[in-house]
């Protein structure tokens, strides 16, 4: 229970400031409502060994035991920024991102450098003791925004599923108008190659009857120019031989002897 509560909640549990050429824990902030566990000295210890070189930031998690039962364990996470001398880290619930660890952490330096001006090294635990309160009051209030983050994330959620539903639902019909479209285009299109059809065949048909013609004139010109030339053949050798002996049979009658 004490896991999954803290894997849903974005608290952040508490804070150390701490000077890096000693790894003095200047302050710490006392540990918020945790919710079932209990975050103890040796991961704020932790948390104080990493500070070690400057510049640098990092996230990860660890892991506690819950106070009803020892034996179930719960992760947190933390994390650690430094700058030319103080580093900075924070605990808190798993969820919290690294882009909202670090957030707190810049605005805790930021406040720091603002409430002391001195030197790091002139600095000590009881000196810096009036951080604690506002420190506090921080890591409060970015729990307070990262839960009231985490409800508006999840109504961005709905809302994004509930616009996707609707995106895809218009896509959709859409698809079907397109489609009918389509449809109607592709019976369109149907109707204007069956009339090109209808088209070709009569234009064939048209063709294939104008060459018939064509063949069938030139086989009358053919066979009337053939007739011509066996009867013009005709006329010239046997109708004019004919006449030529009817001719000559008359010329020659047989002349009567003298008495």
């Amino acid at each position: 229970m004490a896991n999954n509560a803290n894997q849903e909640s974005h608290a952040l549990y508490g804070a150390v400031v701490v000077r890096l050429m000693d790894r003095v824990m200047l302050c710490k902030t006392p540990d918020l409502p945790t919710g079932g566990f209990t975050i103890p000295g040796t991961a704020w210890a932790d948390l104080v060994s990493r500070c070690s070189a400057p510049h640098f930031r990092t996230s990860a998690f660890l892991s506690v035991t819950a106070d009803r039962d020892p034996t179930q364990e719960v992760t947190l996470s933390y994390h650690l920024m430094t700058d030319d001398a103080l580093g900075y880290g924070v605990i808190g619930a798993k969820a919290v991102g690294r882009r909202e660890g670090h957030a707190a952490l810049d605005e805790l330096a930021a406040l720091f450098k603002k409430m002391f001006v001195e030197p790091p090294s002139k600095l000590n635990p009881k000196l810096v003791d009036v951080f604690v309160r506002p420190a506090r009051d921080l890591m409060v209030r970015h729990s307070s925004g990262a839960a009231a983050g985490a409800a508006d994330n999840k109504v961005m959620k709905v809302k994004l599923a509930v616009d996707e539903v609707k995106n895809m639902a218009l896509d959709n019909v859409e698809r079907v108008i397109q489609r009918g479209q389509r449809i109607d285009d592709i019976v369109q299109a149907t109707d204007d190659l069956q009339f090109q059809a209808e088209g070709f065949q009569r234009n064939s048909r048209d063709l294939r009857n104008q060459m018939w013609w064509s063949s069938m004139k030139g086989r009358i010109m053919l066979t009337g120019a053939v007739s011509f030339m066996l009867m013009l053949f005709y006329f010239t050798f046997f109708a004019g031989n004919g006449s030529s002996k009817k001719t000559t049979t008359t010329t020659q009658a047989p002349s009567s002897s003298p008495a």
